[in-house]
């Protein structure tokens, strides 16, 4: 009744030294588990729409409860998914639904600018509150971006330098009251324009506590696509991701990286 897949989060740092101090500053500003200082935890995520789909398919029957249940510790750094509540077998399938959760592992676990940038040049662009990265190597699929901070520092843009087409990522952050003063990612929206063709894809992140700690709680996913310069209504879906159930820093996650045969929960 369960698929298990094991990532090793492999973080490298940039080949050209330290990372400039002000993306440092940002870095050490951002909420995450990590800066509450959480070791390591478990929790179970749900896509109601990925069990209606299922259901619409009749791939395993009928689904009625579907998990991706993950682990994650922070020294090593690593991230396992379990998929619980489908039939044994439809390992290729399974496969796929695996990677479709992934998309929202950086949610759950923000990588810093040092971590999203690694590999990449970073200077400082055209004024104080922008930094340019560009790689060097000529084997990334988007070879430069700009990142852009407004007045507090903060930031609040950044657009991808594609050979074809345009990306621009909008970011949005506050201070809630269980972040201590720092900066909680918000919502994000995406838009991507290429071969004629747009896709806009908004991210409104929700949060809540668990065992005193702010955790997320949700994440509602809308996408747009459209044809540019089409009339026609633009193709528009909707998701939440839901995020239940946390174990933090009781040993679950460690104990499950260690092979014990009681780490899944009945």
């Amino acid at each position: 009744m369960k698929f298990l897949v094991l990532f090793t989060l492999f973080i490298t740092f940039s080949a050209f030294g330290q990372v400039p101090p002000y993306l440092a500053a940002f870095d050490a500003k951002v909420y995450s588990l990590k800066t509450k200082g959480v070791k390591e935890f478990s929790v179970d995520i749900k896509s109601p729409k990925l069990v209606r789909q299922l259901n619409e398919q009749m791939i395993f029957g009928k689904v009625d409860n579907l998990i991706f249940r993950t682990y994650w510790t922070s020294s090593p750094e690593r991230i396992a998914v379990e998929v619980v509540g489908l039939p044994e077998g439809f390992k290729e399938v399974k496969e796929e639904l695996k990677l479709s959760i992934m998309t929202i592992m950086e949610n759950l676990i923000p990588p810093t600018t040092a971590q999203k940038f690694a590999g990449y040049q970073l200077n400082q662009g055209s004024n104080p509150k922008e930094y340019l990265a560009t790689d060097t190597t000529g084997v990334a699929a988007i070879p430069g971006f700009t990142l852009k901070f407004d007045g507090q520092d903060k930031l609040i843009e950044v657009i991808g330098k594609k050979p074809v087409g345009t990306m621009k990522v909008e970011v949005k952050y506050e201070k809630p009251s269980f972040t201590d003063g720092k900066w909680a990612l918000m919502s994000s929206t995406s838009t991507t324009t290429e071969n004629g063709q747009s896709l806009v894809i908004r991210r409104e992140l929700s949060y809540g506590t668990s065992q005193g700690v702010g955790v997320l709680s949700k994440v509602s996913i809308t996408s747009e696509q459209k044809v540019l310069g089409d009339n026609s209504k633009p193709l528009i879906s909707e998701e939440e991701i839901e995020f239940k159930d946390y174990q933090i820093n009781t040993g679950v996650a460690l104990k499950y990286f260690l092979g014990d045969q009681n780490r899944v929960k009945p």
